[in-house]
């Protein structure tokens, strides 16, 4: 097969991607899955081993396992026979149960053995050997292999903490242990069967070997045909699917480590963002703060105005009613003047009614040098009035400039606040992922939980533990490595 130079440069690429990763991983861990597919090879070899046996053949062939097979259909065919012609039930052959009965009626009903019996018996201790060798195989399965991926080839999740890489994981592993829980199921049911009746429909579909069998044999006269093929073919299929359970926790491992140093990373850059971001805010609030002290001394300013204006207001409301108090009491006294004056012309002069219009005029003319200075005063009121007055509307619209200065900053601040706050929530989240995917690759690489995968007794003690590990990692403290 010809290999284009671009695609053994890819190949070779990808091969060097692979080397380093795997050199990024704990060879602890990695020695640990070696193990295990080491177990995984020995039951494929205990496999075709009893496959070899059942078919007695030295080396995998399917066209000499289909003249076996055919070959037993034939004896199995001629025995029928001998039976119809003593009119004799046929029973299916789909048990040991069937077989042994079938042995009896022939030895009983056969006048001449033409090998049938002898040929019969062999495949029935066949059979039986071989349902016991898979029952073997699919224990030692259990104990070598599927207990080992339970307890070392799962995640260690945190229901608090959601990550994609391990969900994923989580759900592909799922699948694998549904299908190996329910292809060993199958065989132990066939198994636990084969004495009374298998059951037929636990048989694998879409079987090619099986379509093979059928065209050759006649499985509905004779299922018990394939039990040992479909036995071969279940126990080959939950080795292949623990050897992907196996590739999918390794390649979750460097899942793991690429997500560490990927959310280390993007960590790292929003922990600066946010540390920027903490300064900028700080310096908005200033501003803030700033706008609302001059707000409020602004707001202070005009109040004091308002009261000096309500006190001017006050003075001049009063001096004008006083004015006016004035004006009518000298005019009052200035008519009662005038009334004396005119009665002292007409009668005998009167030093009673002199003395009181001199009183009067007297007091007419300090009214009127009185109104001079209320005059003078009320002027002053009034421009003062007039001058606070320019002042009010001056400060109104310090106060309006302030309050719109405040109110952009204070919503500035707000929405800075409020994106701050969204950004130190996404780096505790990034935290907290980078936390839970540190703990998932202690856990699944610590040599204490690696250990487990071994055969061999736990002399040597290991510190610091698992427990401990996971604990410091997550109180944010150094993990010392052994």
């Amino acid at each position: 097969m010809d290999v284009f130079p671009e695609e053994e440069n890819q190949t070779k690429a990808v091969a060097l991607t692979m080397t380093s990763m795997r050199a990024g991983l704990q060879r602890a861990y990695l020695d640990g899955l070696e193990f295990i597919r080491n177990k995984i090879s020995d039951t494929e070899g205990e496999v075709a081993k009893t496959r070899l046996s059942f078919y007695g053949c030295n080396e995998s062939d399917e066209d000499s396992y289909l003249q076996y097979l055919k070959e037993c259909n034939d004896h199995f065919l001629t025995a029928n026979n001998e039976l119809r012609r003593k009119n004799i039930k046929l029973e299916v052959i789909d048990s040991e149960m069937r077989i042994v009965t079938l042995l009896n009626q022939l030895r009983e009903a056969a006048e001449v053995d033409k090998g049938e019996i002898a040929f019969i018996t062999g495949f029935w201790e066949n059979i039986k050997h071989t349902v016991e060798s898979f029952h073997s195989l699919v224990e030692k399965f259990q104990t070598n292999v599927l207990n080992r991926l339970n307890q070392n080839c799962t995640s260690y999740n945190n229901a608090d903490i959601s990550l994609e890489v391990s969900n994923r994981y989580t759900e592909e592993i799922s699948g694998y242990i549904a299908e190996l829980e329910r292809e060993l199921t199958n065989m132990r049911l066939l198994m636990k069967t084969y004495d009374g009746g298998i059951h037929q429909d636990l048989f694998s579909q879409n079987s090619k070997f099986a379509e093979k069998v059928l065209v050759s044999c006649d499985l509905k006269a004779f299922p018990i045909l394939r039990l040992a093929p479909d036995l071969a073919e279940k126990m080959e299929n939950v080795c292949a699917i623990a050897r992907k359970w196996l590739d999918r926790d390794e390649q979750y491992m460097y899942e793991v480590n690429n997500y560490i140093k990927e959310t280390r990373n993007i960590a790292k850059r929003r922990e600066e963002d946010l540390k920027n971001q903490k300064e900028k805010q700080k310096k908005i609030e200033k501003a803030v703060k700033t706008a609302n002290i001059l707000l409020q001394n602004n707001k202070e300013k005009l109040q004091k105005i308002e009261v000096e204006l309500n006190s001017l207001e006050g003075q001049l409301n009063g001096f004008k009613h006083e004015k006016k108090c004035r004006h009518e009491e000298k005019a009052q006294k200035s008519s009662m003047a005038d009334f004396l004056s005119i009665t002292m012309t007409q009668t005998r002069k009167n030093y009673n009614l002199q003395m009181k219009r001199q009183r009067l005029v007297k007091q007419v003319r300090e009214l009127e040098e009185f109104l001079i200075g209320l005059e003078k005063e009320l002027s002053n009121v009034e421009d003062e009035l007039m001058v606070k007055s320019q002042e009010r509307i001056l400060i109104n619209e310090k106060v309006e400039t302030s309050v719109k200065t405040y109110d952009t900053l204070k919503t500035d601040f707000d929405k800075y606040s409020d994106n701050l706050e969204k950004l130190e929530q996404e780096v505790n989240i990034l935290s907290g992922q980078l936390l839970q995917l540190e703990i998932i690759q202690t856990y699944k690489t610590s040599p204490e939980h690696v250990e487990q995968i071994f055969d061999r007794p736990q002399t040597v003690k290991l510190a610091p533990s698992l427990k401990e590990k996971i604990k410091r990692k997550r109180k944010g403290l150094p993990v010392t490595e052994s």
